[in-house]
């Protein structure tokens, strides 16, 4: 299916119908309704997204180690030299709601008439879009702001985890000659191997829109082509071989490398829910938008963060 094609049976599966009477999404536009949020966001496309039957899973990974092969003895034991290193974390699922009040004097007023459910479905879906993302960067339950409060994000759990490699930068804004190679070397060498192809790794640098122009800036006091190339397109950048993804939500002094796939957003499927209910005496439409979700961090030892500790 095509890219506008499924856009289009999103859009339908989260127009007037699921804003009418309210209730439980159907399996169907559960499905879509992710898959809105995913075309909406290029962030949410790539990290591992895990559809959660109930408000707890599991996550398991294993490694192995390096040079466990060994000669074949035969017609005797052949001991085993390889092992296995598993790792579970948990996924606890909050619920959320997110609530709109449109006024009739609106709904009377505006120039899209009887279509404007559809408008507003978009438009919820977007911002849930959007605020899943920030919480689940930017998310500390120890904050007294009534968002960032909702949960734990990548960040606060990366931060607090023992088995997560820490880098201090010093306050370096040397990214070309400091702070990146200093995110790779705390790198275990066992993840280096996660080769999409030829000298580009999995392996992803995260940072913040402002050190991503930063180094783009270092780039482009570099006479080659590449610094050339940098004063005239906005396209992202690399650093040997290892994608710079900027993260709006990213403070400038907090830096992550780690795989697209090892951040994991669980949601609670049958937990997606929305309601429209319609108060004559408040004079206004009540929307509402719930779910449950959590973050987590699936293999701790394949994460290095830098926060100047």
């Amino acid at each position: 299916m095509s890219m506008d094609n499924r856009t289009l049976v999103s859009k339908a599966a989260i127009d007037t119908s699921v804003l009418g009477t309210g209730g439980s999404m159907n399996p169907e536009q559960q499905k879509e309704f992710m898959t809105f949020m995913q075309d909406y966001s290029v962030f949410l496309k790539r990290v591992g997204i895990i559809h959660m039957q109930s408000t707890t899973r599991h996550l398991d990974s294993i490694d192995v180690n390096r040079r466990a092969m060994r000669t074949q003895v035969e017609n005797a034991p052949n001991p085993a030299t390889g092992t296995a290193t598993t790792r579970r974390r948990k996924l606890s699922a909050v619920g959320v709601i997110m609530p709109y009040d449109i006024t009739f004097q609106f709904m009377k007023e505006n120039i899209e008439g009887g279509s404007i459910n559809a408008t507003l479905a978009k438009l919820f879906a977007r911002q849930f879009a959007n605020d899943t993302v920030d919480l689940a960067w930017s998310g500390d339950e120890d904050d007294t702001d009534s968002f960032l409060g909702i949960n734990d994000g990548w960040v606060k759990i990366a931060a607090e985890d023992a088995d997560t490699h820490k880098v201090d930068t010093e306050g370096s804004s040397d990214y070309l000659n400091v702070v990146f190679p200093s995110l790779l070397t705390a790198m275990p060498k066992q993840y280096f191997q996660l080769y999409q192809e030829e000298d580009k790794n999995r392996i992803t640098l995260f940072c913040s829109h402002g050190v991503n122009r930063a180094y783009k800036r270092q780039l482009q006091e570099r006479s080659t082509a590449l610094g050339d190339s940098m004063i005239v397109d906005g396209k992202h950048v690399t650093y040997d071989g290892h994608e710079i993804f900027p993260v709006g939500f990213l403070p400038d002094n907090v830096l992550i490398a780690t795989p697209f796939e090892n951040l994991a957003f669980g949601i609670f499927g049958q937990s997606l829910q929305t309601y429209h209910q319609v108060v004559p005496r408040q004079a206004r439409h009540e929307y509402t938008l719930m779910g449950d979700f959590d973050m987590e961090i699936v293999n701790p030892d394949a994460l290095v963060i830098a926060d100047e500790f």
